[in-house]
């Protein structure tokens, strides 16, 4: 008997596949996922327009760097990353400035990741960013229902 699964689909109806189609496209996660990725490729780009030398994964690792810095293993796990994939965007973020990262002190295999003074310059300018994105989704859907999605949101994390 083969353990190889089937690449077609159980036989289902025309409402049914129908119904599976919308499911994938409209729940939550997939809802929420895909407007994360518009927003974080939004924020670049403005930042971009402003002269800043970032890339989209390059947020993985600012947006989940703590304010005093964090070990590589950290911000990795916080971002769903391998170890090695996020140190190659920490030695690239390093390379522009953004970062230091020293020795951990508690663990000789570790690094601390930090902002530098460029680094935190970079923050200041990508909540700026955030500000004027914010403002484009106010026109587009009401101050009202953004701080009703803020505050949903801030319910469900």
């Amino acid at each position: 008997m083969s353990t190889r699964r089937s690449s077609q689909p159980p036989k289902m109806s025309e409402d049914e596949l129908a119904h599976l189609a919308v499911a994938r496209k409209n729940n939550i996660r997939q809802l929420l996922l895909r407007a994360s990725r518009i927003l974080n490729a939004e924020i670049v780009e403005e930042l971009v327009c402003r002269g800043v030398a970032v890339r989209s994964a390059h947020t993985a690792l600012l947006s989940n760097l703590d304010d005093q810095g964090s070990t590589l293993s950290v911000i990795a796990t916080r971002a769903g990353m391998s170890k090695q994939a996020m140190g190659r965007l920490a030695d690239e973020l390093e390379g522009l400035g953004y970062l230091t990262s020293t020795g951990d002190d508690n663990d000789k295999r570790s690094r601390i990741i930090k902002f530098t003074g460029k680094g935190w310059k970079l923050m200041i300018e990508s909540f700026d960013a955030l500000d004027v994105i914010e403002q484009r989704y106010v026109s587009r859907i009401g101050v009202t229902r953004l701080e009703s999605l803020r505050t949903a949101l801030h319910d469900l994390v």
